[in-house]
């Protein structure tokens, strides 16, 4: 059975980590849907799934954006107001860790 956790725990798990506010973003291209977790002044577009780098975002002027997202959501990764707590959930571009799974938890 999968651990999940509702989305208002995991922004205020993310706020914690990073110490900066996060609103909640939501976008889709052709293939997919995400949801994001990103700080106020993130000034996001568009993204896309790069089979090598993974996801990669791109600001309003078509540039890619160098800083880290505080947290990228997939769309397999949400059902409802509920999270599943798997690897593909990244915070500041890393993967979820044991550590960040056993305190959500808690």
């Amino acid at each position: 059975m999968e651990e999940t956790v509702s989305l208002r725990e995991l922004k205020a798990y993310v706020e914690k980590k990073t110490s900066k506010k996060t609103i909640l973003k939501v976008m889709w291209n052709d293939q997919e849907k995400i949801t994001l977790l990103i700080t106020p002044n993130m000034k996001i577009n568009s993204f896309f799934l790069d089979e090598k780098e993974g996801y990669v975002f791109y600001d309003l002027e078509g540039k890619p954006i160098q800083q880290a997202i505080p947290c990228v959501l997939p769309e397999a990764a949400i059902h409802g107001d509920k999270v599943n707590l798997t690897k593909q959930i990244k915070i500041m571009d890393q993967a979820l860790s044991k550590q960040d799974m056993a305190l959500l938890k808690a």
